[in-house]
């Protein structure tokens, strides 16, 4: 069983009040011998690792990380914005040699806390920076974004699609762009809403955004939230919207609703990036996996889906591997 750390905010004082801010030795780490450190995995995550997206994705990864390199892990769930931080600090001055925080809302608090701690290595899940001990591991968004802008633009019939984003952050602007992008390469004169929750978790303003565009004329919408899609799925059903999940395939939740998920496995992508940290092959980098690596992956076409669609997103999908069709990397 993966080790679990308590994630109790008292448990969370307890590490804090532990941890130490300056450099340690490596002969002073847990767990060393002889100047020989365990190589021990610790992961930092803002949301529930149970739930059903983005958290849960990076959870697996943490999991396999476990099982396939045979290594100590930990975790804190759930963690609030005040305690970013020192969150990272605590697992670092115990001495673990790599420590995940799973979203770019860690940029920062990453980029404070690594030089105090220059014998650990830190990786911020779509990170905004590198250094020598610090680097960043995200997926070609746009690529698979694109796709689901494609089969949108393709499937609605009334010329409006939408897009709902969680936080106003990188990654999920960029998902929203590659949305756009796709939509617009297939009608130059479609119309993309798109709005921001400014919380990935908040049910009612996902059901208050989807009953607002389908107000609109929209009759597609993708969305990259995580439990705000219970909210999503609700106003969709209401107002007879279709709806292109995120994150895993979400076909199961709401069969009814989902023409297709843009899959984006960022458990895949974790794995690799501690799997050559392990090896002694750490870069201050940023680490990018697209269509090719099969971390991003467009879920099969469902039965609302006419085939035809599918045939020409399959065709798409072949010229951005080949790379004549080359997909923009939005950067702010």
């Amino acid at each position: 069983m993966l080790r679990k750390t308590l994630i109790m905010l008292a448990t969370l004082l307890g590490l804090i009040l532990a941890s130490c801010s300056s450099p340690q030795a490596a002969d002073d780490l847990p767990g060393s011998a002889a100047g020989q450190v365990s190589f021990r995995v610790a992961m930092v995550f803002p949301g529930s690792v149970n739930d059903k997206s983005w958290n849960e994705a990076g959870f697996a990864g943490l999991q396999r990380i476990e099982s396939e390199l045979d290594v100590e892990t930990a975790y804190l769930q759930r963690v609030p914005s005040s305690d970013w931080e020192e969150a990272l600090r605590s697992f670092a001055s115990q001495g673990y040699s790599l420590i995940i925080a799973h979203g770019d809302q860690f940029s920062e608090p990453s980029k404070r806390v690594a030089p105090e701690f220059p014998q650990s290595k830190f990786v911020v899940v779509n990170g905004a920076y590198t250094a020598s001990n610090l680097a960043s591991v995200a997926l070609f968004d746009e690529q698979v974004s694109f796709l689901a802008g494609v089969v949108a633009a393709k499937v609605s019939k009334t010329g409006k699609v939408g897009y709902i984003g969680g936080l106003e952050i990188l990654p999920v602007i960029r998902n929203g762009k590659g949305f756009e992008q796709g939509a617009r390469y297939v009608n130059p004169n479609i119309e993309v809403l798109a709005t921001y929750l400014g919380d990935f978790n908040d049910a009612n303003l996902g059901r208050q955004s989807t009953e607002d565009m389908a107000a609109q004329g929209v009759d597609v919408i993708y969305y990259y939230v995580d439990q705000a899609m219970t909210g999503i799925h609700q106003a969709a059903r209401e107002s007879q919207v279709k709806l292109i999940g995120c994150i895993f395939d979400q076909y199961r939740i709401a069969p009814d609703l989902i023409l297709t998920s843009a899959i984006q496995d960022i458990s895949k992508a974790i794995f690799e990036v501690a799997k050559a940290i392990k090896e002694g092959k750490f870069e201050g980098k940023a680490y990018l996996y697209g269509l090719e690596s099969g971390a991003v992956a467009l879920a099969p076409l469902r039965e609302n889906v006419p085939a035809e669609v599918g045939e020409y997103v399959n065709q798409v999908q072949g010229e951005i591997l080949s790379g004549k069709l080359v997909i923009e990397r939005f950067e702010q």
